[in-house]
């Protein structure tokens, strides 16, 4: 039986994305989107929808009463109220509006959806998923998206005990006695989903040998235009994805290793600590590009499993043919990053390295310490120099290299024969 779902935001934008991707998802219906709480009343009297997705945004106010108004009109309707941020007051209200679910927009679009399968037959508030209840679901998702208890506490605006109240009572409900166990069961029960794309079967199970299981792309980047349109062509081919912020160390992210197909990095001007999230997530990755790419910066990708460039004003256009491409191997580049890639593999050929860098004495030693997994403090204690100084030499070394990292570096001295890997 298909769900009739009915979308309401006053935020064109959001309403169209919350809509776009609805449509992707098996057995939805979108019979309407609509802005305001008057031709909300109106459509769900005339086309008969069993849910209502209520996007509260900053007006809590308007969204609670519109929720009233429905609930006393349609008592079997599904009422899902979505909000960005709340305070306490606010979560009190929700609560007692007669809302069937109150979700935030944290766990994000996929997230979302999820909750619109679970969601009982009727129009009462009630448990969300298997006995978990909607607070108890946010926080399971968000400890498996990687955020700490504190960082949960404040996109949620509840204390970190508060957290901590709502994971013991999902390790209890689940029998888990750790976040990775409680993870790994709701992930087999079903209470954090991942769906293949049903509109891009040429994407499922590539590159896994795992045939139904499907590609998640993790966005990683700065907010900006260029990352606003990856996340808008993706909803609008229905894929699910994950938008990675790094609010935990990169070895504490669970997540990776719970989802069952093929994770693809894609890539937008990304830092040093994005490009290091690669070693963690592997796999291979697409690189959306502002700026012109040169030489060093095409080397270190291709080291990092970077398989395709694009520019960034070709998304809307050639990010899904690229994932396609890439799902069953191909490299797919722009025509400026092929030719330089052609230069390079040319100049190479041509003119083959020299086995070893002209290094100073000072970089010997710092490139020593960091064969030790010494970090800069402990670098500047053992040489007996200022942080700072160790920052300024490490940097030296890194474009000597033409490395932008620590584990690249390590990786081009051994390369170069200037480190001996049997000595450390």
């Amino acid at each position: 039986m298909r769900r009739r779902i009915v979308v309401c935001s006053p935020d064109q934008l959001r309403r169209d994305a919350l809509a776009a991707y609805l449509r992707t998802v098996r057995g939805f219906t979108i019979i309407g989107e609509v802005a305001d709480a008057r031709r909300l009343l109106a459509l769900t009297g005339s086309q008969d929808p069993d849910t209502a997705v209520i996007d509260a945004g900053f007006r809590m106010d308007e969204a609670l009463t519109t929720v009233r108004s429905l609930r006393a009109r349609h008592p079997a309707l599904r009422l899902v109220l979505v909000y960005e941020h709340g305070t306490v007051l606010d979560q009190a209200a929700m609560r007692k509006s007669g809302a069937t679910a109150v979700v935030p927009y944290s766990p994000g679009l996929h997230g979302l959806s999820a909750l619109l399968r679970a969601l009982p037959a009727g129009g009462e508030p009630s448990s969300i998923g298997k006995g978990l209840t909607a607070r108890q679901r946010t926080v399971l998702l968000l400890v498996a998206s990687g955020y700490q208890a504190g960082e949960i506490a404040r996109m949620l605006n509840i204390s970190p005990g508060t957290v901590g109240h709502h994971k013991r009572s999902v390790y209890a409900k689940l029998n888990a006695t750790s976040a990775a166990q409680a993870i790994t069961r709701a992930a087999r029960l079903g209470l954090i989903e991942w769906t293949p794309s049903a509109h891009h079967p040429a994407l499922a199970g590539r590159g896994t040998g795992r045939p139904g299981r499907s590609l998640l792309p993790v966005l990683l980047g700065a907010s900006g235009p260029t990352l606003d349109a990856v996340q808008m062509t993706l909803i609008r081919h229905g894929f699910p994805m994950v938008r990675e912020l790094l609010r935990a160390p990169v070895a504490e992210l669970e997540w990776p290793r719970l989802y069952p197909g093929t994770v693809i990095r894609i890539l937008v001007s990304p830092t040093p600590q994005q490009w290091r999230l690669g070693a963690t997530l592997g796999g291979f990755a697409v690189l959306v590009h502002d700026d012109a790419v040169d030489h060093l910066l095409m080397e270190y990708a291709l080291s990092q499993g970077v398989i395709a460039i694009i520019q960034s004003g070709d998304v809307a256009d050639r990010l899904i043919p690229v994932l396609e491409l890439a799902a069953v191997g191909y490299m797919a580049m722009d025509p400026a990053a092929g030719a330089l890639l052609a230069e390079s593999l040319w100049a190479a050929a041509a003119h083959p390295p020299t086995p070893a860098l002209a290094l100073t004495p000072r970089e010997h030693d710092i490139l020593r310490c960091i064969e030790r997994n010494c970090t800069v403090r402990q670098t500047a204690r053992a040489l007996g120099i200022a942080a700072k100084t160790v920052e300024n030499a490490q940097s030296h070394l890194f474009r000597k290299l033409g490395v932008y990292n620590r584990a690249a570096a390590l990786s081009k001295a051994y390369a170069l024969g200037l480190l001996d890997p049997e000595s450390a």
